[in-house]
């Protein structure tokens, strides 16, 4: 194992960059700020190839590229390649034309199921499945959605099927947020009238790298047209790459699951609309107590550009766009003062139409937006140190 200090995370997160995940390290909570309580790579990780305490630790060789560590983490440090979300989801457009079922699985099951022609899209666990794909498919028209578990039980890895069982409530939760009746199951294998279905349309490995390159040489503008679609939704394109800072400022990035997720979304019908209680892990609603100071920190640190600083009438505040949280807690954890509330009551109207609101801090306890620099500064250190100005 390779042990460091928090200062060299960068570096070494990015040892794990493969043929099978693409790291984006800057993302990570913890190299942000020191203050991050986030470990939910270590925590899920079926194999240990990641582990927190004071400093990181990764190793490697150990990893399997299971996908378990890019479903959990919020900011999308991790992403999985080979296929990518987007691939799946062009996988999956196709399949809906012939379909109203989808069926997922890993090789283990194909292994175990081999003699059986069941269509399923194997994936390397079921682990790696974010809701960006299967409310992604239910918004492209399938009907039903089957996650096959029938070799989850003896598996080394089965600690995926945790995380895949976590997914699977959230999304289904998510689904009737939006009016749609649970969709989205597990099963040890296809019911016995999918399977019929199944014997008649043959097995599908998919998406193999040959078959979806192919596809692409085949259809090149409908396949392009697909994957927009995917990320786009009804409301244009988003940035994939990190946006770059500005002078004294740290790189965001929306994870593109995210963008996934929010296309997604965007095919559904319309949700509940404010005040809808949704699961918390995907998104929050963000607030602040009395004790607020208005620094704003919680804006610098925040790595997918969900807060941003905001003035507004010479007051400080931020401006907080819901469809951008990921609930990845980094701005509760580096507020000195505890003033950062977190809540589930969401509203999934503004979520889908990407509004933004300017939360504005207590104007008693707040800094002027024109202080001084010095002012500022000796605001926040006093807010970081009480009792030592």
């Amino acid at each position: 194992m390779i042990e460091v200090g928090v200062d060299q995370v960068l570096d070494v997160l990015t040892r794990l960059d493969s043929r099978s995940m693409r790291v984006y390290p800057r993302q990570c909570t913890k190299l942000r700020h020191r203050r991050s309580t986030c470990t939910l790579c270590a925590d899920a990780c079926p194999v240990q190839a990641i582990a927190w305490d004071d400093s990181v630790q990764v190793d490697p060789d150990r990893c399997t590229g299971c996908g378990v560590c890019a479903t959990v983490c919020p900011t999308g440090v991790f992403e999985a390649r080979s296929p990518t979300n987007t691939e799946l989801l062009i996988q999956i457009k196709e399949l809906a034309q012939e379909r109203e079922w989808l069926a997922f699985a890993c090789p283990r099951y194909r292994e175990m199921r081999s003699k059986e022609a069941e269509p399923f899209m194997q994936v390397p666990c079921l682990g790696r499945l974010d809701e960006s794909i299967l409310i992604g498919a239910v918004s492209m028209g399938i009907s039903a959605v089957w996650l096959m578990d029938g070799a989850c039980q003896e598996c080394p890895q089965a600690g995926g099927r945790t995380v895949a069982g976590t997914v699977v409530e959230r999304s289904n939760a998510w689904l009737q947020a939006f009016g749609i009746a649970q969709r989205i199951a597990f099963s040890p294998h296809l019911p016995p009238e999918l399977s019929e279905k199944a014997r008649q349309l043959g097995a599908v490995d998919g998406p193999s790298r040959r078959a979806f390159f192919s596809l692409l040489a085949r259809e090149t503008a409908r396949t392009a047209a697909v994957t927009m679609e995917s990320v786009r939704g009804d409301h244009g394109s988003l940035p994939e790459e990190a946006q770059a800072p500005r002078r004294g400022e740290l790189p965001t990035r929306l994870p593109a699951k995210r963008q996934l997720l929010l296309g997604a979304l965007r095919r559904l019908s319309r949700p509940g609309g404010a005040g809808t209680e949704i699961s918390r892990g995907l998104v929050a609603q963000l607030d602040f107590k009395a004790t607020c100071t208005g620094c704003q920190m919680c804006a610098f640190f925040c790595p997918t550009g969900a807060l941003t600083k905001a003035e507004q009438d010479g007051r400080a505040g931020v401006a907080f766009r819901v469809a951008h949280c990921v609930d990845c807690g980094l701005c509760r954890d580096v507020c000195y003062c505890d003033a950062v509330v977190i809540a589930s009551d969401v509203d999934l109207g503004r979520m889908v139409d990407d509004a933004a609101e300017v939360i504005l801090m207590r104007e008693a306890d707040s800094v002027p937006w024109e202080a001084s620099p010095k002012e500022r500064t000796k605001r926040l250190l006093a807010a970081m140190y009480p009792g030592n100005e």
